[in-house]
């Protein structure tokens, strides 16, 4: 057994071990909106009306775009 295809796909990757760029958006988005709540926490500079609609649009482009591919796949599983 090659020493490689032992282990189980990264987090960045499909289930064939193929590197998922939907995964990657998802997780840069998330962790981008961590840091823009911890940058209004830590700065009273920023108000959480200016930061919370952009947290939201950066939580929601995350959720979404993987629930989309979901989507898109079972629908082409599904033809």
């Amino acid at each position: 057994m090659n020493e490689i295809t032992k282990y189980k796909s990264g987090f960045f990757e499909d289930e064939n071990g193929n590197k998922s760029s939907t995964r990657l958006k998802t997780f840069l988005s998330a962790v981008v909106a961590f840091f823009i709540a911890v940058a209004d926490i830590l700065n009273s500079s920023i108000s959480p009306s200016e930061s919370l609609p952009l947290i939201i649009t950066l939580l929601a482009f995350s959720a979404g775009e993987k629930s989309f591919q979901y989507f898109l796949e079972f629908k082409s599983k599904k033809s």
